[in-house]
């Protein structure tokens, strides 16, 4: 009853948004919009500025190109005023125009104020998304670029995220955040979907260089993120500086290389630009590892030692290029583009390291072109609309041909046909994806939101070892339809969104029946699934200091391919699977304070989840593991974070997050059907019990320190140290099984150390970083060793 009513006020308040459009677009008439750009002495775009009609409370900020857009200006001559850290106060009077945007020429000001030791307050483009009515953390990408780390190790940084990595670089990673992880978190690029991009060009492989910031919801996700994301969204920003080039070029421990070009060229006048992202990644992985040391002739362990990984190597490559326009009357941009990338990876590991390969690799390769559009007061002032097309091919191929068994001394000896199944596949994967957003200024303080994402996704396999299988010859097919509209009122103090979100799926696969029987065939199996998702976030700033959100959702998600599918090799295929759901709620609060020359923030978030058919990973724990995704009945989790940051001048940052979440089995009774041992309903022996293969209570530290013109003028040498804890847990339910059979991940501490030297206000770097310098024997997952102590070194080229 409470959903229906909910589900029903929702709709009936969407409704009268819609219907109170024509009124507002009447007042609208009276009102202009003006746009224009903030430059210095030296012609170069000021970022960020603020820039506002004066008598009014009509303002905004500049973009990395120094534009600013105001819209629902009043008519008239007016005063534009442009203030900001170390700009001394510019007017300019222009003449606004009702129903018409006025183009205002170049505003030039003098941004070479000394500031001495007057406290003036400015905030950032990230600060400021982080004053959103959701629990977001935005990570300023901008402080990490002379980092060798890819973007998602940085992400361990934030307080509730955990990167687990199944190894060294290249190698599989799960994102989790509050506990919900893999395909429960959505990544998006610039508000895009990345979920067709392919292996090669993911979060571990691209630079962090590329982006400019990174969003991260926890939970409840703006409408124009269209996503069937249950546990929340990380949104990869990428830099919109008009003019740049950054290249760095890095190289380590276990032969890695890493080589990163960044770029865009924009003629101001013409409007016409290109974008460019390119990397290349090559590492042996060669790192040591205790592992165990099988008699291959008697088939029985030995002992545990200290051996080279030396069926590993990894390298992968990829660019992405942007051209088009920009700032016109019809488009603030238009833009085509394709990403190609491409990836070799050779397979030293199953699901743990009970399992070794000496010749098994896989290798993806991707070409994804697209084109994106965006034009803000279109046809009139105050409607905005977005949208983004992409047809993605990926081919994924699967070799394991070899008719040998290996142990860890890389010894062999000749077996059947495979090391773990024999294969010679390729793996193709075609896409369709559109994304549509259409947002409306309805007066100063409310607008609307509507968007919508839909993606086609059809699987074919053929493999040359087995070209009769008859599983492969059943295509398969994946569709979703996501549709979104919301509402949000802004004032001063407090903002509030409301919101509804339509999801709709369609599966076309195959089951095995009769498995191990006479009877045992394959079948097409045909699936459609409708829900619908409501939510609503509020934030109020209690003081002028001190926020607080408050945010809640009833959220869907839905299998991804990976997951019904298989991988073809180590991931078992689940056709079963059931789209999971959750109600989300998050309270949260934000605490900044500057105090001449000190700076501190504070930031703690309470998190419910209570999940319906969480879709949950397992490894399965046989001479020759595997992994799978399978649905679990109820789910429910309880946590809190918080974090700690403090700044001194430009001298000394220092941060520390904490996180303890509570993911327990909260399914009582569970039905049996098709089971072996009767059917009906009995007790679930894991009810209450803390979810296995889930870290519950980590953290992160790091402390740094500036000093500026050492040795040369325009120079900074930086030193800084972080450090990373897990707290142990099991592999499965730990009330299960007695103490001593229990497997675990255990407890982990790792120290990261850097020193850098830039000159040239940052146009020259280099980075020396040492990762794990205390050696440690870390693990993300089960006996899935990572590497020990690794030394690296950057080098940086940067202008613009």
């Amino acid at each position: 009853m409470i959903h229906i009513l909910l589900k029903s006020g929702l709709f009936s308040l969407l409704c009268l948004s819609l219907l109170s459009m024509p009124l507002y677009t009447v007042a609208q008439q009276t009102k202009g919009s003006v746009t224009g750009r903030i430059i210095d002495l030296q012609k170069n775009p000021v970022y960020p500025a603020t820039v506002a009609i004066e008598g009014t409370t009509i303002g905004g900020f500049t973009d990395e190109s120094g534009v600013y857009k105001l819209t629902n200006a009043p008519i008239g001559n007016k005063t534009i005023i442009v203030t900001g850290v170390g700009i001394n106060i510019t007017k300019t009077t222009i003449n606004i125009v009702a129903g018409r945007e006025t183009k205002v020429p170049d505003i030039e000001v003098d941004n070479t104020t000394q500031l001495h030791e007057v406290a003036i307050e400015g905030k950032t483009e990230a600060r400021r998304q982080q004053e959103q009515a959701y629990a977001v953390t935005v990570l300023d990408i901008k402080k990490a670029y002379n980092a060798s780390a890819p973007l998602n190790k940085l992400l361990n940084n934030v307080s509730s995220v955990r990167i687990r990595e199944d190894g060294g670089v290249g190698s599989n990673y799960n994102f989790s955040l509050n506990g919900f992880s893999g395909n429960q978190v959505k990544f998006f690029l610039d508000g895009i979907p990345m979920d067709n991009f392919g292996s090669s060009f993911n979060l571990s492989n691209i630079s962090v260089n590329m982006a400019e910031r990174v969003e991260v919801y926890k939970g409840v996700l703006p409408v124009c993120l269209g996503a069937d994301a249950l546990g929340g969204a990380v949104n990869i920003i990428s830099r919109k500086d008009a003019n740049y080039l950054d290249a760095s070029y890095s190289f380590g421990s276990f032969n890695t290389h890493k080589v990163s070009v960044n770029g865009a060229y924009t003629n101001l006048k013409t409007g016409f630009t290109v974008r460019a992202n390119a990397f290349y990644n090559y590492s042996d992985n060669d790192y040591k590892v205790y592992a165990p040391i099988i008699d291959l002739n008697t088939n029985k362990k030995i002992d545990d030692r200290w051996v080279k990984r030396f069926n590993d190597d990894y390298q992968s490559g990829g660019i992405k290029l942007e051209t088009g326009i920009t700032n016109k009357a019809y488009a603030d941009y238009l833009l085509a583009g394709i990403i190609l990338s491409k990836n070799d990876k050779d397979v030293q590991t199953g699901a743990t390291m009970d399992a070794v390969y000496g010749g098994v690799k896989t290798k993806s390769e991707s070409m994804i072109p697209s084109i994106r559009y965006m034009k803000e007061n279109l046809f009139t002032d105050g409607l905005s609309v977005s949208a983004y097309g992409a047809y993605s091919i990926v081919n994924t191929f699967n070799v394991d041909t070899l008719s040998r068994t290996y142990n860890w001394l890389g010894e062999w000896i000749t077996a059947n046909k495979g090391e773990k199944v024999y294969t010679d596949s390729k793996i193709k994967n075609r896409e369709w994806l559109a994304n549509a957003n259409l947002s409306y200024m309805i007066d100063n303080h409310q607008s609307i939101t509507l968007n919508h994402v839909f993606s086609s996704m059809k699987r074919k396999i053929h493999d040359k070892a087995d070209p009769e299988n008859e599983s492969n010859m059943i295509p398969q097919k994946l569709t979703k339809n996501i549709t979104g509209l919301g509402w949000q009122i802004k004032y001063d103090r407090w903002n509030a969104n409301v919101f509804g979100k339509l999801y709709s799926t369609s599966s076309s696969t195959y089951k095995r029946l009769d498995e191990y029987t006479e009877n045992a065939r394959l079948e097409k199996v045909e699936d459609d699934k409708t829900n619908f998702g409501y939510g609503a976030a509020v934030t109020y700033f209690i003081l002028p200091k001190l926020q607080g959100k408050l945010s809640y959702e009833q959220a869907y998600r839905l299998p991804e391919s990976t997951e019904m599918f298989g991988d073809g090799l180590i991931q078992q295929r689940n056709p079963d699977l059931k789209p999971e759901s959750s109600d989300n709620v998050n309270l949260g609060f934000i605490f900044e304070q500057q105090l001449k020359e000190h700076t501190f923030f504070l930031e703690t978030n309470l998190i419910y989840r209570n999940t319906k058919d969480f879709i949950l990973k397992e490894v399965s724990l046989t001479s020759d593991p595997t992994t799978g995704y399978q649905n679990l009945g109820k789910v429910l989790t309880k946590g809190i974070e918080g974090g700690i940051k403090y700044q001194w001048k430009n001298l000394l940052h220092a941060g520390i997050n904490l996180t303890y979440q509570d993911i327990t089995d909260n399914q009582e009774f569970e039905e049996n059907t098709g089971s072996f041992v009767g059917e009906g309903i009995s007790e679930n022996i894991t009810y209450k019990e803390r979810l296995p293969n889930i870290p519950y209570f980590f953290g992160h530290g790091d402390i740094g320190v500036q000093f500026q013109n050492i040795g040369l003028k325009d120079s900074e040498l930086t030193f800084d140290y972080s450090i990373n804890y897990v707290q142990k847990y099991y592999l499965s339910f730990p009330g299960l099984g007695a103490k001593a059979s229990k497997k675990v991940i255990p407890e982990q501490t790792s120290h990261d150390i850097s020193l850098g030297y830039s000159m040239e206000k940052g146009k020259y770097s280099v980075v020396v970083e040492c990762t794990n310098f205390t050696n440690e024997k870390l693990y993300d997952n089960y006996r899935l060793q990572k590497p020990g102590r690794a030394f690296n070194v950057k080098f940086r080229y940067f202008i613009k």
